[in-house]
């Protein structure tokens, strides 16, 4: 028994050729210019990153100076220099199932830690990077120098010329 092979059999697999080489064309392109457009893209700005210790005890309210330079990164090293700190009574929100209430209550002898800094970055596409690392609002991150090192999330992010 013979196959037939007809017109409408070479149109079927001539369209699916057509739509797989479309799809690897697209793909090849719009990933390489991704890249490209990124790197030609990316802009050189100061990074000013905000990062919250919470509940730390007292002594990490004392040790981050003005001045340090430090390194942001769990295994990234993004170096940055301590501009500004601030702490204030570390908080939670406390429940009272009996009578259904919540409310907001200090925590005795704990602070949250804010420590700002600056950085050297590139505000490129999709994301703002300090030495080809990404940095993100929510990032839990290590903040580290000679004297001390925590661990928190960046709460503030802002991009200057």
């Amino acid at each position: 028994m013979k196959a037939k092979f007809n017109i409408m059999d070479f149109l079927i697999i001539l369209a699916v050729v057509l739509v797989v080489a479309a799809a690897g064309y697209f793909f090849i392109s719009s990933t390489a210019a991704d890249t490209d457009a990124e790197k030609a893209s990316g802009q050189s700005v100061t990074a000013t990153v905000e990062v919250e210790f919470a509940r730390e005890d007292k002594f990490l309210t004392e040790l981050p100076q003005v001045g340090d330079n430090v390194t942001i990164g769990v295994k990234e090293k993004m170096p940055a220099v301590v501009t500004n700190v601030r702490y204030e009574n570390a908080r939670v929100t406390a429940y009272d199932l009996e009578q259904g209430s919540a409310s907001i209550q200090e925590i005795p002898d704990q602070y949250d830690v804010y420590v700002e800094m600056e950085a050297d970055a590139v505000d490129g596409k999709d994301a703002v990077t300090i030495s080809d690392s990404p940095i993100r609002v929510g990032d839990a991150t290590a903040v580290r120098t000679r004297n001390w090192a925590s661990y928190g999330y960046v709460t503030r992010l802002e991009i200057s010329e």
